[in-house]
């Protein structure tokens, strides 16, 4: 597993969200989004904040390893 990616877009895909809804939503490219989801790129706390905002969930859920679900 590559550190700091969200998983999987678990989150994403449980809300039936598109990455263009949630990348319009968190004020990010979907590009950008898509990179994040796949761990091709280093983000911040702010734009991490911004994407659990959209998904109503605590950020720290966006880091899990995956076991949890």
């Amino acid at each position: 597993m590559q550190k700091n990616r969200i998983e999987k877009a678990y989150y994403r895909k449980r809300k039936a969200l598109k990455q263009m809804e949630v990348a319009e939503k968190a004020g990010i490219s979907c590009s950008y989004l898509s990179k994040i989801e796949t761990g091709k790129v280093r983000y911040s706390l702010a734009v991490l904040i911004q994407i659990a905002k959209v998904l109503d969930i605590d950020p720290g859920e966006l880091l899990t390893d995956g076991s949890s679900y």
